[in-house]
């Protein structure tokens, strides 16, 4: 099986089992919107950043480290990783249970304390099973992965439903994840045929570990302070309330990016490490990768924000109705965060993290000091401030990661330029017709029908490229 269709394999093994989370995710928040007060999820989206925020600090680069490692004493190396994982992790449990107390006094409400606790039983558990899934993504091997993340993740949302039926409130979104992860981590590590050394650390090769995820840690903890710097900052200035509405509203948005953008990254890591000596042939993976990514993406948003009012009000009821606007604005930042996302695994691939490392130093404080004069105008205020800034990081992105395989923003948007056009032709003659007619399920047929009919019509060359590249990929046609 050539590398093109393994990664095809792997690709639709990761898609059918993030569409039937997404699936699940959508039933199972349906509910809860309905169940828990707003002030709940912006409890819990605090109690995550918490320990999201330390958390970068044990894992980042670990993972990848192992798939950017070929040489003979790579059984060495992921010995040496684990143990080094498992220690860095301990540490950090340790430092959140001393900050967790001040960090619940500083948004006033104790519960913040109890809901960090339960957070953290399935963060350490989960970077138990980091290394495990670093080696079946090594080997582009996602069967018994996937397979198993399905079991348990199922397992995790459907429990969300049980604990909330059952009375525990706030507590039903963070228990399962204590309940679940580390049932999840120990069947993982079973399933890969990885078994720890304890009398063999290799504790000579945590050096050569960490000067390769230095810049990896740096450029996510530095990601992390922009990514839950809204998060901080609109729960601070605006209220639990106001965070609950941005947290829905910002989930929404990114469920798409959330479902298929770890596929992307599990996928392009490996295929451009594999190839990094090759830069012709990366720059032709990275570019069929954007080319793809534009197709299914594009469109995709446009929908969301045309026929937003209806998809919260079916979704989550017409408490959530102040969602509305939140979202359409945001998803503007996920197309463009969709579309860049190839450039941090070319970044990994290729040996130079530092680079994702530099922007984010740079992008962080801006971001964060905008983003907090901008949420005293409410939050509104807040999710342009995000759109905008996030669309002006991803297009550097872009630029840097062209610059490295030698290309252009000008080819990536010839790649793009497709969809793009297509969308606001149909865009165009949808949003009148769907506000003076008020007909939802014909407009979005409209909406597709139009898109489909200028792309056969006028790009019919494109088309035929992405359905021939989807075809490489099938794994029945080795």
């Amino acid at each position: 099986m050539s590398l093109a269709q393994k990664a095809g394999k792997a690709g639709a093994l990761l898609l059918l089992r993030k569409m039937w989370g997404a699936l699940v995710n959508i039933g199972v928040m349906a509910y809860l919107a309905r169940t828990l007060d707003m002030q709940d999820f912006g409890l819990v989206a605090i109690s995550g950043t918490l320990i999201g925020f330390i958390q970068v600090f044990g894992v980042s680069g670990i993972g990848e480290y192992i798939i950017f490692y070929n040489k003979d004493d790579h059984g060495q190396v992921t010995n040496a990783a684990f143990w080094l994982n498992l220690v860095i992790s301990a540490l950090i449990v340790i430092a959140v249970l001393i900050v967790a107390p001040f960090w619940a006094d500083f948004y006033h409400d104790r519960r913040i304390f109890n809901l960090v606790c339960l957070l953290l039983v399935g963060f350490f558990f989960s970077m138990i099973s980091s290394i495990p899934q670093a080696l079946f993504k090594k080997s582009l091997d996602y069967q018994p992965l996937i397979v198993i993340q399905t079991i348990f993740g199922t397992a995790s949302q459907l429990s969300q439903v049980a604990f909330a039926f059952l009375g525990f409130g706030v507590y039903s979104l963070a228990l399962p994840n204590a309940v679940i992860m580390p049932m999840l981590a120990l069947t993982l590590l079973w399933r890969s045929g990885f078994r720890p050394k304890l009398k063999q650390l290799y504790i000579q090769h945590w050096k050569k570990i960490f000067s390769y995820t230095k810049h990896v840690i740096g450029a996510r903890v530095l990601s992390k302070f922009a990514n839950e710097g809204d998060t901080l900052l609109i729960g601070k200035l605006l209220g639990m309330g106001a965070l609950g509405v941005y947290d829905i509203a910002f989930k929404l948005a990114n469920l798409l990016n959330g479902q298929l953008l770890p596929i992307i990254t599990n996928i392009s890591m490996p295929v451009f490490a594999k190839n990094k000596t090759d830069l012709l042939t990366v720059k032709k993976h990275y570019i069929k990768m954007i080319e793809l990514i534009g197709f299914i993406f594009i469109p995709f948003f446009a929908g969301l924000a045309i026929f937003a009012s209806d998809i919260i009000h079916l979704l989550y009821g017409s408490k959530w109705e102040e969602a509305i606007v939140p979202f359409q604005i945001l998803c503007g930042f996920a197309v463009f965060r969709s579309l860049s996302s190839p450039t941090s695994g070319l970044f990994n691939a290729l040996g130079k993290p530092h680079i994702g490392f530099y922007f984010t130093a740079i992008f962080t404080p801006l971001f964060l000091g905008t983003l907090y004069f901008s949420s005293l105008s409410g939050l509104i205020g807040a999710c342009i401030s995000v759109t905008v800034l996030r669309q002006l990081g991803s297009c550097f992105l872009l630029y840097m990661g062209n610059k490295m395989i030698d290309s252009s923003l000008l080819e990536v948007w010839d790649t793009i330029k497709t969809p793009v056009v297509a969308t606001l032709i149909s865009t165009f003659f949808v949003v009148p017709f769907y506000a003076f007619f008020h007909q939802t399920l014909l407009s979005f047929s409209m909406f597709l029908l139009l898109f489909f009919a200028v792309v056969w019509v006028f790009f019919r060359a494109s088309l035929m490229r992405v359905l021939s590249m989807l075809s490489s990929m099938n794994p029945l046609n080795s």
